[in-house]
């Protein structure tokens, strides 16, 4: 296959700091190149490098005509034929589809193009990704996530990208909206796009990719063939250490030893129509299906935040009536949302401040407390940051995450209840997530998790409950990663 960029020697150094050092990749026309690796492992870097948004220390960017790339800023990049379309989407919801497409051609100085054009550049461009539904008058703000993805790939294609970056694109898409998109990438593909492919989810990758290249510690350690690697494989040559110590050892112990905490009966709302299980002392409990088939509306349901149009929540044989957030804090129950950019974090506020609770959750009233609190699951859960009076947006996704579980640990909950828990976050910090999870079910409490990784809940979760359009379809214990992938394609 012949060659569309390649990376020779390419190094990037922050004063005595190498984040980069000696990488050589070769991506292919018409192939998707995926890149993995943990957070801070270089990936970053290494997009900034190729998208112009950092120059390199050494090495060369080389394109498909074999001579070397000067590429000094972003817009460069992208007259090469190198887009790159971002987690946060760099899109402004108060234009139009066509707006946001148009904004940066520079056809016409400093003079608008004119509404026709606009509408004809739009339509042309997400002709190529075969999107028809998509309005080019259509104000961006009023579009689901997904696609608002696919505007933001029709406005790299409008520069006649032949090389485009996706950097995390589905990490805030259902399953449903993520194959979509990953659909719309094979097309590319087929259209001898180059892509070059950045995600944590690993089922993800190789569903889609041809090659993938590991980056550890700012090196490349391998760029091998899909085909010849496993998960097992690719989460060693990441962490440098064996797969079997990213999750925590399970109990042995029977669990229909284990009193029930809670107990959910016939519970009806929104995705749910009859919906009973039990919560039981100390245990993981996970709730698979698909992403309509009631598991995250559960999780919604107890916490008060959907309301509960039949059915019955008992705690510690106790009626748990009309629940709402409050009463769910006051009776022990703490809730991590799936999107912790939009329901989680506090963007604008430190990282002790997001780790503080409320003086309700914590049901006590003295700051020194609850900031004493904060600082100690801070320290516990091993949060990464420079300073804690920075602001969390400074922190990985992971550390995010470890900040936000803080917040709840500080109210010593006794059944947490996690939306997709590890969205977004890398292979390193997820086992630091596990291993935190088990201490606290080892502790006593509860851990009820949702998750859109199937390795994930067959390798951590001590029971696992299938559902099927809105109730329990039936108990799964002991079950690989495919079998799972199996039993939820089948409900």
């Amino acid at each position: 296959m012949t060659s569309a960029l390649e990376l020779r020697d390419l190094g990037k150094s922050f004063g005595n700091f190498w984040a980069l050092r000696n990488v050589n990749i070769d991506f292919r026309e018409g192939e998707v190149h995926a890149l993995v690796g943990e957070n801070g492992a270089g990936k970053s870097t290494l997009i900034k490098l190729i998208a112009g948004v950092y120059q390199s220390t050494e090495g060369a960017l080389i394109g498909a005509d074999g001579e070397a790339l000067h590429i000094t800023m972003p817009r460069d990049a992208l007259k090469v034929g190198i887009g790159v379309v971002h987690q946060e989407l760099d899109l402004f919801d108060n234009l139009t589809v066509a707006e946001n497409i148009a904004i940066g051609i520079d056809d016409h100085g400093l003079v608008k193009p004119s509404a026709i054009l606009m509408e004809r550049r739009a339509k042309k461009a997400l002709a190529e990704l075969q999107e028809d539904k998509i309005h080019p008058g259509t104000q961006v703000g009023s579009l689901s996530t997904s696609d608002k993805q696919l505007v933001a790939i029709a406005k790299v294609l409008t520069w006649d990208a032949r090389v485009i970056i996706f950097d995390e694109p589905t990490s805030a898409l259902n399953a449903i909206e993520a194959a979509r998109l990953l659909d719309r990438i094979k097309y590319l593909k087929s259209r001898g796009v180059t892509i070059i492919y950045v995600s944590h989810k690993l089922g993800e990758i190789f569903s889609i990719a041809d090659r993938i290249s590991v980056i550890r510690d700012g090196k490349l350690i391998a760029t091998r063939p899909a085909v010849e690697l496993d998960h097992e494989k690719i989460v060693e040559t990441m962490l440098g250490r064996m797969p079997s110590d990213i999750y925590p050892h399970r109990w042995d112990s029977t669990l229909d030893s284990r009193p029930a905490i809670a107990r959910i009966s016939g519970l009806a709302g929104y995705q749910l129509t009859d919906a009973s299980l039990d919560i039981r002392k100390g245990e993981i409990l996970a709730l698979a299906g698909l992403p309509d088939a009631g598991p995250s509306s559960v999780l919604q349901h107890i916490f008060g935040l959907r309301k509960m149009s039949a059915g019955t929540i008992e705690i510690n044989g106790a009626l748990y009536a009309s629940p709402s957030p409050r009463k769910a804090i006051r009776a022990g129950f703490a809730y991590l949302p799936a999107d912790r950019l939009l329901d989680g974090i506090l963007p604008l506020m430190s990282v002790l401040k997001n780790a503080e609770a409320t003086n309700e959750a914590m049901h006590a009233t003295s700051k020194t407390e609850r900031v004493s609190r904060a600082l100690e699951n801070i320290r516990r859960l091993s949060v990464r940051t420079a300073s804690l009076f920075n602001r969390i947006t400074s922190l990985s996704g992971g550390d995010q995450q470890k900040t936000l579980l803080a917040r709840w640990l500080v109210m010593q909950p006794s059944i947490l209840l996690l939306d997709d828990p590890t969205r977004g976050v890398d292979i390193g910090a997820k086992s630091e997530i596990y291993h935190i999870l088990r201490s606290i079910a080892d502790a006593g409490a509860a851990v009820v998790f949702t998750s859109s990784d199937s390795l994930e809940l067959a390798s951590l979760a001590d029971r696992i409950l299938l559902f099927k359009q809105g109730k329990v379809e039936q108990e799964i214990n002991k079950v690989t990663h495919a079998e799972l992938d199996h039993a939820i394609a089948a409900a």
